[in-house]
């Protein structure tokens, strides 16, 4: 069992994300105050429930859309129920 969750911890290693520098450039544009920070922490963070965020909005989309390419219309279409559930 250990060695399930092992691999399972490095392949989440390997799953692409939202770039550091690229997350914390989009919630600074957010900022009301340009002179707000956001620590690493709280960046890392962020990062883990935008990942989840997005993973959850694909597989929405593609059981919706059962089979073939997703296309921006599909992720359209979920996206009010997907935020009204969180």
């Amino acid at each position: 069992d250990q060695e399930m969750a092992e691999e399972e911890d490095e392949e989440e290693d390997e799953r692409e994300s939202i770039p550091p520098d690229l997350l914390s450039r989009i919630v600074h544009e957010l900022f009301e105050h340009k002179e707000t920070k956001i620590t690493k922490d709280a960046n890392n963070a962020l990062s883990g429930y935008i990942d989840v965020f997005v993973r959850e909005a694909i597989a929405r989309a593609a059981q919706k859309r059962r089979g073939g390419f997703l296309e921006v219309e599909d992720l359209e279409k979920i996206a009010p129920q997907l935020v009204l559930d969180l």
